[in-house]
């Protein structure tokens, strides 16, 4: 899996389990150590970013597990 890829798409899905929070009416989201995850991707620190990576990572590795392909843009 190239970096890239796993950086541009966990930044999307944090952008968009940030919008589905905000659906939700909930405006703040505290990681257990207190940091605030409701804030854009940039500025989230290494730790909470590498959570958003560990679950995209999980899901390219199910989809290749699956037989599907990933094709560039």
């Amino acid at each position: 899996m190239e970096d890239q890829v796993v950086e541009e798409v966990s930044a999307a899905v944090h952008d968009q389990w940030m919008q589905t929070k905000r659906d939700q009416g909930v405006t703040t989201r505290k990681a257990e150590d207190g940091e605030e995850l409701m804030v854009p991707y940039g500025q989230l620190s290494a730790k909470a970013k590498d959570l958003d990576r560990g679950s995209v990572r999980a899901v390219l590795a199910a989809l290749d597990v699956a037989g599907y392909r990933l094709e560039g843009k």
